[in-house]
């Protein structure tokens, strides 16, 4: 049995996430910025419990992304990310192609669905903080159905949230719910989030997640040609988990990292994902860490 088995990515879940902990927020004034990259190179989609179908073409998808947030008050904070998808898929036809037309070859570079939002911190009473928080996903990525790529949503995805933290001695757990809802016939989707994070020794963190994403089947928007290379197609979902690291190097200046698979999944790729970035000034390093040594200090 192969390994994608027990690896299968659901990098659509949290694209490059490598930050920590979305119920805290920035103090006023306060940035974190991030530059990273995800790679995937892919040749089976999940299918729920069947569990594989094998693409026609292998898919290869190198993001790169600009990530940033800023304090805009105490309990404020604002963000957004720009990605930018590099896809392609391989002139070599499958042996065991799974789709009876094959389409050709081909690339394309495009920025993918550009996101910002905004978070509030609603509650916070000694280690334990509540948050609400609402993302908005721009319609802008590129598509092109003769070679089935396509580097982001065809539509506009509304994502509120709310989100949990709860501090302790060199550790944090944090989570939150939410649901997405977008538009062009896509189906709505539950969210679910679920992280703890250690500090084993000096300023090193390290992290483990679990992300839940169930469709409500309630879009009719076709697949097309999408379907053989999974990129956004409808009512994908899965259960995923996750490792993650951010290292400190100099002053302000550090680096993240970070490996994605999947239990089960629908409609989405059977790979290894890799992430690795480059931080400035985290809001996890400066807000968690102060929650960390001030347990009992509240607001």
């Amino acid at each position: 049995m192969r390994i994608q088995v027990f690896c299968a990515l659901l990098i659509f879940l949290s694209p490059a996430s490598l930050k920590a902990g979305e119920a805290w927020t920035l103090q006023k004034g306060e940035a974190w910025v991030e530059t990273s990259l995800s790679y995937i190179a892919y040749d089976q989609l999940w299918q729920g419990n069947d569990p594989f179908r094998n693409t026609n073409r292998s898919v290869q998808d190198l993001g790169l992304y600009l990530s940033a947030e800023y304090g805009l008050f105490d309990r404020w904070t604002i963000y957004g990310q720009v990605p930018i998808r590099f896809l392609s898929t391989s002139e070599e036809i499958a042996d065991q192609a799974s789709f009876a037309d094959t389409l050709n070859a081909g690339s394309m570079n495009f920025p993918g669905n550009l996101r910002f939002g905004a978070r509030y911190q609603v509650l916070r009473k000694g280690s334990n903080v509540l948050s609400v928080q609402m993302t908005i996903e721009s319609n802008n990525s590129d598509m092109d159905q003769r070679i089935a790529l396509q580097t982001g949503f065809d539509a506009w995805s509304f994502e509120p949230l709310v989100a949990f933290g709860k501090s302790f001695d060199n550790s944090y757990l944090s989570g939150n719910l939410g649901m997405v809802s977008r538009t062009n016939q896509y189906s709505e989707e539950f969210r679910a989030r679920l992280e703890y994070g250690i500090k084993p020794f000096g300023e090193w963190w390290l992290m483990a997640l679990m992300d839940y994403r169930l469709s409500f089947q309630n879009g009719e928007r076709p697949p097309c040609n999408m379907a053989q290379t999974g990129l956004y197609v409808n009512n994908q979902e899965g259960i995923s988990y996750g490792v993650k690291t951010l290292v400190p190097a100099w002053k302000n200046i550090g680096f993240s990292a970070g490996v994605y698979g999947a239990f089960y999944a629908r409609d989405l790729p059977a790979a290894f994902s890799f992430n690795a970035g480059l931080y400035w000034n985290p809001r996890f390093g400066s807000k968690v860490a102060s929650a960390l040594s001030n347990p009992g200090e509240g607001q």
